[in-house]
C-alpha cells in the first residue's frame, strides 16, 4: 500500500499573472508558499487488473473496471486522465481526499494533479525532476482537462517551500526566499487564516478573467501589471528579512485584485474584511481566484488574538497551518509495519 503527499498553496502576491495568457507577452511574478495542509492519495495494488477510486472531497465513486473501461465521471475526471494520460494499467484501489474542501482557494486540485503524476511515475519505477511534474501536471489541467487556470498551483506544489517565482514564455524560475529564522517565523506567526465558506467552482472568474486579457481590457490589464510589480517589491523586503510593510502591501494587492473581474469578491465578503482591518489586521486576501473559500488576514502578535476571536463570533473557523519546505513525498505503508 502507497501513500502520496502533496502541499496546497497560499498566494501572497502576483495571482493571475501566472496566467500564459498574460505572462507570456508581459512575464509574470508570483510569491507564494506551501503549507501544511495537504492531498492524499492511498493506493492499493490488487492481484488483478482492475481498477475502482473513491474520492471523499467529491463524495465519489468509480466502480471496480478495466483499464480501457474507465470514464471520466464527475469527481473522477482528473484520476482517470493522470490514469489515461501515464498509461497506469495495473490493478489497484484508490482512495483520494485532502485536508481543505474543493474550490476553497488554496490549489488542492493542481496539488491533486501533482500528487497524482507523482505517485504513480514513482509506481512505475519512473524518476521525474520537479519542474517536469509541474508542467506535466499543468498540462493535465489546461491542455486536456480544459481547466482555465495558470502555472503557480503546480510549482508550487511540486517544489515545496516559500517561492518567488518568475514566469516567462517557454520558462518558469523557482527563487527559494530566504530570510533569517527570527524574520520567517515572525512573520507566519502574524498570517491568520480563515475558512469562510462558499466554496465556489473558480472557472467561471478566471475563463472570463482570460478573455479579459485576450481582449487588452484597460482595468484588468493595469490590475495584473500592479499586482505583478508588488510582488517583486515584496520579493525584495522578504529576501532582506523585512517583513514590516508585508501587511499593507497583502491589502494592496487585495484592491487590485477586486478589479481583475467582478465576482472575485461580494458584500460578504467585504464586510468580513473590513471587519478585520478594524480588529488588527493590516491587510489580507482571499487565497484563491475569488467568491469565497479561504481569506488571509496579516495582523500582529498584540492583536492576533482580538482579530481570531472576532473572526469566529461571526463564524468563521480559524484554520491553523505551517510553511511547508517540502513538496510531495510517496511512502510505501509496508515499510511502517516491518
Amino acid at each position: 500500500m502507497f501513500l502520496g503527499m502533496s502541499p496546497v498553496r497560499i498566494s501572497f502576491a502576483g495571482g493571475g499573472t501566472d496566467i500564459p495568457e498574460y505572462y507570456e507577452t508581459h512575464g509574470g511574478n508570483v510569491l507564494s508558499t506551501a503549507i501544511t495542509k495537504f492531498t492524499y492519495v492511498i493506493i492499493n495494488p490488487r492481484h488483478d487488473n482492475l481498477v475502482q477510486a473513491f474520492s471523499s472531497d467529491f463524495q465519489s465513486h468509480h466502480e471496480l473496471t478495466s483499464y480501457d473501461k474507465l470514464l471520466s465521471k464527475h469527481g473522477m475526471e482528473l484520476f482517470v486522465t493522470v490514469i489515461k494520460y501515464l498509461n497506469y494499467g495495473e490493478g489497484a484501489n484508490f482512495l483520494i481526499s485532502s485536508d481543505v474542501p474543493p474550490g476553497s482557494g488554496l490549489g488542492s486540485s493542481s496539488a491533486l494533479a501533482v500528487n497524482l503524476v507523482k505517485t504513480i511515475s514513482s509506481l512505475k519505477g519512473q524518476e521525474i525532476t520537479k519542474e517536469s511534474l509541474a508542467e506535466i501536471s499543468y498540462h493535465i489541467g489546461r491542455n486536456i482537462l480544459k481547466w482555465p487556470i495558470g502555472k503557480q498551483d503546480e510549482y508550487v506544489s511540486a517544489f515545496g517551500g516559500f517561492n518567488y517565482i518568475k514566469f516567462a514564455k517557454g520558462n518558469v524560475n523557482v527563487v527559494p526566499i530566504k530570510m533569517n529564522k527570527a524574520s520567517f517565523l515572525e512573520l507566519q506567526q502574524n498570517l491568520v487564516l480563515f475558512y469562510i465558506g462558499d466554496t465556489r467552482t473558480s472557472s467561471t472568474i478566471l475563463s472570463t478573467q482570460i478573455d479579459l486579457i485576450k481582449e487588452n481590457q484597460k482595468d484588468t490589464m493595469d490590475s495584473l501589471n500592479y499586482v505583478k510589480n508588488l510582488a517583486e517589491i515584496m520579493y525584495k523586503s522578504l529576501k532582506k528579512s523585512d517583513i514590516t510593510t508585508f501587511g499593507d502591501l497583502l491589502h494592496k494587492g487585495w484592491t487590485a485584485k477586486k478589479k481583475f473581474t467582478k465576482n472575485v469578491t461580494n458584500e460578504r465578503i467585504d464586510r468580513i474584511y473590513n471587519m478585520a482591518l478594524k480588529h488588527g489586521a493590516i491587510g489580507g486576501k482571499l487565497t484563491g481566484a475569488g467568491g469565497g473559500g479561504h481569506m488571509l488576514f496579516y495582523c500582529e502578535s498584540s492583536k492576533r488574538q482580538k482579530l481570531i476571536e472576532k473572526m469566529k463570533n461571526i463564524g468563521l473557523k480559524q484554520i491553523e497551518f505551517q510553511f511547508q519546505n517540502e513538496g510531495p513525498k510517496v511512502m510505501n505503508l509496508y515499510d511502517f509495519v516491518k
